[in-house]
C-alpha cells in the first residue's frame, strides 16, 4: 500500500533507544542535585564546626593594669640616742623620767601600677607561671608618743615625739601557681621578692625655750623660742623584702582578662635618729632613736591583663 515500506527491521527500536538515552541522562541529572543538595545543607554544620573555639588556654605572655588600696599598721618604738637622754628617760636618779611609749602609724593609700608575666598551663587543671608588677602609691602613717623628759632630780617636761613614714612605690617580682575550676576562670596563688622606697623622718617637739645638758656625756640642746622642731631627722632608703598572696582571673575573651588579687607586702625594718638642731654650747648634739617596726601593709586591687 502506498506510504508502507516492507522489510524484517524493527520499527520501535529508534524510539527504544532514545528513551534509555534521556532515562540515563536524567538519572545522572537527579544523582547530581541529590548531590549538591546533600552538600548545601551539610555545609552550615560544617562551617559551625569549624567556627567552634577550642577549649580555653591560658599559656602565653601578658601585660596589663592596675588600682587598688593600700593600708597597714607601723609600730614605732623610740628611745635616747645618747646615755643623757636615755637617762633622762627612764634612767636611776631621775625619778621624773618615764620609759618613751612607742607609737602606731595606721597608714593607708591608692595604689595603681603596671604588671606582664608568663603563664603556662602544665595540665587541664594546673598553671604556672612568673609575674613583675611595678607601683606607685601614696601610703603614708604617722605615729606619735608624749612622755616626760627629766631634767633632773624632781625635775620635768611633757615633750613629744612625732614619726613620720611614707612609700612612693613598690614592685614585686612573684612566682604564681593556679588551678582552673572552669576553662576561663584561674585561681591562684603568689609570693616572691618585693622591694620599694620608704621615706622615714623624726621630730622631737618641747617647750618653748628648754634645754639641757650634761658635762659628764658631753651632749646637750637648746630649743627655741616655740619648742617646735628642737631634734629632727630624716631617712631613705631602698627597701627589699617579701610579697605573699592570691587572686581570681577571669578571661572575659580570647585576649582580656579581668583579676581581683590581695598582696600581702613587707619591706622590713629601720631606724631614724632625729638628732639636737642647736646643741647647748660647748656640747654636742643630743639625740633621740625612731626605731621602726616592719613596714608592711596590705594591697588590695583590681587588674586588667591583655594575652599576646
Amino acid at each position: 500500500a502506498p506510504g508502507m515500506r516492507g522489510g524484517g527491521g524493527d520499527p520501535f527500536g529508534f524510539l527504544t533507544t532514545r528513551l534509555g538515552t534521556l532515562m540515563k541522562t536524567f538519572l545522572i541529572a537527579a544523582a547530581a542535585m541529590l548531590g549538591a543538595a546533600v552538600a548545601q545543607a551539610q555545609t552550615p554544620a560544617r562551617a559551625q564546626a569549624n567556627t567552634v573555639s577550642p577549649a580555653y588556654n591560658w599559656t602565653g605572655f601578658y601585660a596589663g593594669v592596675n588600682a587598688g588600696y593600700g593600708f597597714g599598721d607601723q609600730t614605732t618604738g623610740f628611745s635616747g640616742g645618747d646615755p643623757y637622754i636615755q637617762e633622762s628617760t627612764s634612767g636611776p636618779g631621775f625619778p621624773p623620767g618615764t620609759q618613751i611609749p612607742s607609737g602606731t602609724a595606721n597608714a593607708k593609700g591608692a595604689i595603681g601600677g603596671i604588671q606582664f608575666g608568663y603563664n603556662f598551663q602544665t595540665a587541664p587543671q594546673w598553671v604556672v607561671g612568673v609575674e613583675a608588677d611595678f607601683n606607685g602609691l601614696d601610703l603614708k602613717g604617722t605615729a606619735d608618743s608624749t612622755f616626760r623628759l627629766g631634767m633632773g632630780l624632781g625635775a620635768s617636761q611633757i615633750v613629744g615625739l612625732v614619726a613620720n613614714e611614707k612609700a612612693d612605690w613598690f614592685g614585686t617580682i612573684r612566682a604564681r601557681i593556679g588551678w582552673v575550676p572552669e576553662e576561663k576562670l584561674l585561681v591562684y596563688g603568689t609570693g616572691g621578692l618585693a622591694y620599694g622606697q620608704i621615706r622615714q623622718s623624726v621630730v622631737f617637739n618641747a617647750p618653748p625655750n628648754f634645754s639641757g645638758g650634761s658635762g659628764t656625756y658631753g651632749v646637750g640642746f637648746q630649743c627655741s623660742a616655740t619648742g617646735l622642731g628642737c631634734f629632727v631627722g630624716s631617712s631613705s632608703r631602698t627597701a627589699v623584702g617579701y610579697a605573699a598572696g592570691a587572686g581570681l582571673e577571669y578571661a572575659i575573651s580570647r585576649n582580656v582578662t579581668l583579676r581581683a588579687e590581695y598582696l600581702y607586702v613587707n619591706l622590713g625594718k629601720t631606724s631614724t635618729r632625729a638628732s639636737a638642731v642647736t646643741p647647748q654650747i660647748p656640747y654636742a648634739p643630743a639625740s633621740f632613736v625612731a626605731n621602726f617596726g616592719d613596714f608592711d601593709f596590705n594591697v588590695v586591687r583590681a587588674g586588667l591583663n591583655y594575652r599576646f
